[in-house]
C-alpha cells in the first residue's frame, strides 16, 4: 500500500478566476494567506492546486512562494539575506511537518483561452478588488495574515456574495 495518496479531481486543474484563502495551523497558531488568480503578465488564470503548490516552493528568488517565505522569515526568524540554505529549508520543513494546511477556494469565473485582453484585465481587476476586501476583513478581525501588503479598496466589493461566504466559512465579521 502507498504511504500517501493524493486524490485530486479534474476541477483542481481547471483554469478559473479564483479567490482563495490558505489556512496554516501549527499547534494553537493559525495564519492565513489570501490570494487570487488572474495573471497580470500573462493572459491566464491558474488552477487552484498548482497555485497552492507554488506557495510552498523553496526557491529563494520565487515571487510565488509567499507562504514558504513567511514561515522562514516571519515565524522562524531567518533573514531575507540568508536565502533558503539547508538549515532554513530543514527548519521550514520541520515546521510544516507539524502543521496542517487547508485551502478554501471560491470560484469567481471560468477562464476562457479565447478571451480578449481587455476582458481578462477587467476580470482580473474585479478579482483583485475582492481580494483587497477579504484581506481588509481579515485585518479588521485581528487575524494573522501572511500577505506582505495590505491594500485597502476604495470601491465597493464587486462580489459581495463571495465575501459573505468567506466570512461565514472562516468565522469573520464583515
Amino acid at each position: 500500500m502507498a504511504d500517501m495518496i493524493f486524490e485530486l479531481t479534474g476541477e483542481h486543474f481547471r483554469r478559473r478566476y479564483l479567490l482563495y484563502v490558505v489556512e496554516l495551523s501549527h499547534g494553537d497558531d493559525k495564519y492565513f494567506y489570501v490570494g487570487q488568480t488572474g495573471d497580470r503578465k500573462f493572459q491566464t488564470a491558474r488552477p487552484a492546486f498548482p497555485r497552492l503548490a507554488a506557495h510552498f516552493g523553496d526557491q529563494a528568488r520565487s515571487t510565488q512562494n509567499q507562504i514558504y517565505q513567511y514561515v522562514a522569515r516571519d515565524i522562524l526568524g531567518f533573514s531575507n539575506q540568508v536565502g533558503f540554505n539547508d538549515k532554513s529549508k530543514q527548519a521550514v520543513e520541520d515546521y510544516l511537518v507539524g502543521s496542517n494546511v487547508r485551502m478554501y477556494v471560491y470560484f469567481v469565473g471560468l477562464f476562457d483561452s479565447t478571451i480578449k485582453l481587455e476582458e481578462h484585465a477587467e476580470n482580473r481587476r474585479k478579482v483583485e478588488e475582492l481580494e483587497k476586501h477579504v484581506i481588509d476583513t481579515f485585518h479588521r478581525n485581528g487575524k494573522r495574515l501572511m500577505n506582505k501588503k495590505r491594500a485597502l479598496s476604495s470601491i465597493d466589493c464587486p462580489y459581495p456574495e463571495i465575501l459573505k461566504l468567506v466570512a461565514r466559512d472562516l468565522e469573520l465579521h464583515i
